[in-house]
């Protein structure tokens, strides 16, 4: 969340990927102002988000979302921090209602949402409650929550390059006997303490993400992204890592906090599998090469050309070769892998 990119949280239905946004937003003191947005499968474009120009009445028509009234409060209201989710995102094309939005997330510095011509404010006579542009802060988080079956589409190559996506995975059932217990509680005032301000304010949240120019990926990363990239590009053009993906790679990276459970190590090989494997779903001609070949008899795979580059490298990639596997499974039993 702290790089500013679109979160996508994947994962079995009712696994929890609405609470987890729910219990961020309490961590931070955000509570109030957390907006879920349940994405409907009739949505075709960002008027259905956004809502339209009623240029007939002389008003602008919001969407029945509450989207832009909650970007409308959090531009006026630069101290604070406000979450919007989208709910099961992908019920409708992505790519179609949330346009507008995945061309202002990549803007650095003045992300402007465009509602309706700027020549029609003297005209509308609710201009001074929806200006023509919304200014979209720093204060300002996305997320999304995906499940993946027969009633959702695919992301389309130019969503997955604008965010990562956590695939969440079931604990044993067992440590539910461990949630909640007075110990978490604790740490949480704890680390409130440290920080020294409840609720954070946006200032104090902007403070934790770091922004050096300094790069965090080493040459040898660097390389090893570019031969993971030419073995992409060899099986499809429409395969790679674009240079925009590798940014966003080096920012994660720069992003995990001292002590955290997860190494430099393990930052690699979650974005590897969270922005770069996420894209790779085709047919076997195009895949085979790619994941290799799935033995039913002694479940492994050989002949993997991403694995042997990654074989290659001073790391583990652990989760990333697990996702290379059970794609060369899906390829095994369905021809297909996705």
């Amino acid at each position: 969340m702290k790089t500013k990119r679109l979160v996508l949280l994947s994962g079995l239905s009712g696994i929890g990927k609405s609470r987890i946004v729910q219990l961020y937003a309490k961590a931070l003191g955000a509570e109030s102002n957390l907006n879920f947005i349940s994405v409907s499968p009739s949505w075709t474009d960002d008027t259905d988000l956004l809502g339209f120009p009623d240029t007939l009445n002389n008003v602008y028509r919001p969407g029945d979302s509450g989207l832009v009234n909650t970007l409308i409060k959090a531009s006026n209201d630069q101290d604070n921090i406000y979450i919007i989710c989208f709910d099961e995102m992908n019920l409708a094309r992505v790519e179609h209602y949330f346009s507008q939005f995945l061309s202002v997330l990549e803007m650095e510095d003045r992300k402007i949402l465009k509602l309706y011509n700027s020549d029609l404010e003297h005209r509308f006579y609710n201009s001074e409650q929806y200006p023509s542009q919304i200014k979209i802060g720093q204060n300002i988080l996305f997320v999304g929550t995906v499940n993946v079956d027969e009633t959702t589409y695919h992301f389309s190559d130019k969503v997955l390059d604008r965010s990562n996506v956590i695939e969440l995975e079931i604990k044993e059932f067992s440590e539910l006997l461990e949630f909640g217990k007075q110990k978490n509680i604790e740490k949480l005032k704890t680390i409130r303490e440290q920080i020294g301000e409840f609720p954070i304010t946006a200032t104090t949240f902007n403070s934790f993400s770091n922004n050096d120019r300094e790069m965090a990926l080493s040459k040898s990363d660097l390389e090893l992204l570019w031969e993971i990239h030419k073995v992409l590009q060899k099986a499809s053009k429409k395969f790679g890592i674009g240079t925009r993906v590798v940014k966003h790679i080096d920012q994660y990276l720069k992003n995990i906090p001292e002590g955290a459970p997860i190494t430099k190590e393990d930052g690699i090989d979650l974005q590897i599998a969270q922005r770069v494997l996420t894209k790779l779903r085709g047919v076997e001609e195009v895949m085979r090469e790619l994941v290799g070949n799935y033995d039913e008899q002694t479940k492994t795979v050989t002949g993997s050309l991403l694995i042997e580059k990654l074989d290659n490298s001073n790391y583990n990639f652990t989760r990333s070769k697990k996702m290379i596997e059970q794609k060369a499974k899906e390829l095994s039993h369905n021809g297909f892998a996705i």
